[in-house]
């Protein structure tokens, strides 16, 4: 939706409003967080609104089909790296199989593409880079503190209110206005990021930060799908088999 609409920021803000009214009920039926998962909560928010704006960026300089699947296609590399160097979590044989095929896949995706829109992909890239960074430092925060789901509201509290507070400031009439003609919609789909990103948090708190990053990515197949038949970009059977590896890469990693 974000990609597909005109004002983007908007439609990002409207759907992150959504996290921000679902962390503050959940805020106020859950002991805080503590002191050890503030700086944890602080750097992830950062690097969400580092997302967000790397992501919009990214929509605007390649399609939807090539943008996504870069952004998330990268991040189990990057979360397994990470994962690796801070939080001690060594990677197994079946893990770095699953992230060669993971790479594979998305040269695969990009070759073409490289030589179309290098900022794009410099964007895209820079997308699944800050993916790693809050998902990383969302797994340390949700192993610091006695109950995920308060760190998880809290998140969403500073990520979506640094976001409407962004709308007020630069164009509150219009960001009204687009509430009251996109409410249902934005909240559908504000409902469903909030909820997949939560259940994701919430399960690096049990699993192995990559292997969660992983099987997340299974939306990259989705998200090639969508762009062929929604969004009405362009078929080709080298993007078709590039999702494809991409996601035995990430079923691998999955089950190691």
């Amino acid at each position: 939706m974000v990609k597909h609409s005109e004002e983007g920021f908007l439609q990002l803000a409207m759907i992150r409003s959504v996290g921000l009214l679902v962390g503050a009920v959940l805020a106020t039926q859950l002991p805080l967080p503590g002191e050890k998962a503030l700086g944890f909560l602080i750097g992830g928010a950062c690097f969400q609104y580092l997302y967000f704006f790397l992501l919009s960026r990214s929509y605007r300089a390649l399609d939807y089909g090539t943008a996504y699947p870069i952004a998330r296609g990268v991040t189990p590399l990057m979360v397994a790296t990470a994962a690796l160097l801070f939080l001690d979590e060594s990677l197994q044989p079946l893990q770095l199989t699953g992230i060669l095929l993971v790479t594979c896949g998305i040269f695969a995706l990009i070759m073409k593409e490289l030589r179309v829109s290098r900022l794009g992909i410099l964007y895209s890239v820079g997308t699944g880079v800050a993916i790693t960074g809050y998902t990383t430092l969302g797994a340390a925060g949700v192993r610091s503190v006695g109950n995920p789901l308060s760190y998880v509201a809290w998140l969403e509290i500073l990520s979506g209110g640094g976001i409407i507070l962004a709308v007020l400031l630069t164009r509150p009439l219009k960001g009204l206005a687009f509430a009251r003609a996109n409410l249902w919609r934005s909240s559908l789909s504000g409902v469903l990021a909030t909820s997949g990103f939560g259940i994701a948090l919430w399960a690096t708190s049990m699993m192995p930060v990559a292997a969660v990053a992983a099987t997340r990515e299974v939306s990259i197949l989705f998200a090639s799908l969508i762009s062929v038949f929604l969004l009405n970009e362009r078929f080709s059977l080298r993007r078709v088999f590039a999702a494809l590896i991409i996601f035995c890469g990430i079923g691998t990693l999955a089950i190691a």
